[in-house]
């Protein structure tokens, strides 16, 4: 897209967003990675740990910016590509920008605040109750009309932003104090609602997670979190919920259904393992030339001094760097774990875009507490990204390795075939993921680390609310 008809602001669309344009004087609020065409990275926001924030239209930031931006949407993430007299012009910015220099910005514009918006923070706490309530009633038409993602961003997550600072711990529990649990309560449910219409099974966990901090015995919030769990493949989990509610209400018919059905799909996947496994043999005799199914490969105890070992230096906030170590299973899965290794030593270059095929200073996008810590996606850094060193996706190689601990390497897809450069380390355990994620290695140093961001607090789609950025990597052996 050519913003400024001369080829001087180009614009490629990574991920749409939501809702209004900003207008002139409007403060906006970005995340962005500013690269020279080489892909040399000269700044980032996402490396500070901070989002920048100016005034549209107001001449404070590259022309580039000022007309770039105005074209986004919350939400949105966009690659623009800035000729220098959209930049910084003939003479740069030395000394990490040249003379004459064509820039690439990765900007998501996360918030709009309008030139009349008012400060939530000095509202009276009555107006700020108000506000959200009324907002929450208009989420609700939308959801009604069917209009999930209006109804999450526009009005319940705007709703949450007057009121979800305010302390529900305090000992208060005058009428205001249970009208607000209870405000607080109903907007992460809904938001959850949202999040089911939409497909967003991680981020309606969570949001059932916030509303039951607040109403642990919420029988509608527990079995719709149930619902999300059983659709993000978590069905032991998803049980749990289920028993809990029926500790509240015995005779409950949704949750005795979808804990049938649970049952049932548990009950399908294990006959299903025991007939690719249990009588294997007796159904080929020793001269048939079929091929045998591949038996589960049992980890061994001590690391194989044979295969590859990869480390990770990563930060958590502003903490210092502490190392993480990986064994990689190149004698099972290759294929699989070449990529990985070459993707943490750098050395394939840039992909047509100039984005380094590197994990150096990628992040963890995403965190849950009980299964496992996501990272890879070096192009978007939300989890919508990745690139392999073969191309974008490569087959899945074989199943042999089973999710049978913590501190397991496994590639995170899309489904079948479809493998790029994200992964995930498990911290349990996690058999309902075989058969569909290829293990290629484990940790064999450094699991307090993973522990470390496990235990961190998470927003939406399950973001730590701290950077967890991978600021060095490579082979060891």
């Amino acid at each position: 897209m050519d913003i400024s008809n001369d080829g001087g602001i180009l614009k490629e669309i990574l991920m749409e967003g939501s809702g209004e344009y900003p207008k002139p004087g409007d403060d906006v609020e970005v995340h962005y990675r500013g690269t020279l065409e080489d892909g040399t990275e000269f700044d980032s926001s996402i490396s500070r740990g901070t989002p920048f924030t100016f005034k549209l239209g107001q001449g404070s930031v590259i022309k580039g910016w000022d007309q770039g931006v105005a074209t986004m949407r919350v939400g949105e993430k966009s690659i623009l590509t800035c000729r220098s007299d959209y930049a910084y012009g003939d003479n740069g910015m030395p000394p990490k920008i040249p003379k004459k220099a064509t820039l690439k910005f990765e900007v998501e514009l996360l918030r709009i605040k309008e030139a009349d918006e008012e400060d939530k923070s000095e509202l009276e706490y009555h107006v700020r109750v108000e506000r959200a309530k009324k907002l929450k009633e208009q989420g609700n038409e939308e959801v009604k009309k069917g209009q999930y993602l209006e109804a999450r961003d526009k009005f319940y997550r705007e709703a949450l932003s007057y009121i979800e600072d305010d302390p529900l711990d305090q000992e208060d529990v005058n009428e205001t104090s249970r009208e607000l649990k209870t405000l607080k309560t109903q907007l992460y449910s809904n938001l959850a609602i949202c999040n089911v219409k939409l497909g967003e099974w991680g981020e309606a966990i969570n949001n059932c997670n916030e509303a039951l901090k607040i109403e642990p015995n919420n029988i509608k919030v527990l079995f719709r979190r149930a619902s999300a769990r059983v659709n993000f493949g978590l069905p032991e989990e998803a049980l749990e919920d289920c028993k809990a509610g029926l500790a509240i209400e015995p005779e409950n018919a949704d949750f005795k259904v979808l804990r049938s059905k649970i049952n049932q799909r548990l009950k399908e996947e294990r006959e299903k393992d025991k007939k690719r496994y249990g009588n294997m043999f007796s159904k080929l005799s020793m001269y048939e030339e079929k091929k045998m199914p591949e038996r589960p490969y049992q980890i061994p105890a001590e690391p194989n001094p044979n295969n590859p070992k990869c480390f990770f230096d990563i930060t958590i906030g502003n903490a210092a760097p502490r190392r993480i170590v990986f064994e990689l299973f190149a004698d099972i899965v290759p294929r699989t774990v070449e990529n990985f290794r070459a993707l943490c030593t750098g050395e394939k270059g840039a992909n047509s875009r100039g984005i380094p095929l590197s994990y150096q200073n990628s992040i963890f996008h995403r965190v849950i507490k009980g299964f496992m810590m996501q990272g890879g996606d070096f192009t978007n850094f939300n989890g919508t990204g990745g690139e392999s060193i073969y191309g974008e996706k490569f087959e899945d190689e074989n199943f042999r390795i089973h999710h049978t601990q913590p501190g397991l390497l496994s590639m995170a897809n899309a489904g079948k075939n479809t493998n790029g450069s994200q992964f995930f380390i498990t911290y349990e355990a996690t058999p309902h993921l075989d058969e569909k994620h290829v293990v290629f290695g484990r940790v064999i140093e450094g699991m307090e680390v993973c522990r470390d961001v496990e235990n961190l607090k998470t927003g939406e789609q399950d973001k730590p609310t701290e950077e967890v950025k991978i600021v060095q990597c490579g082979q060891l052996s």
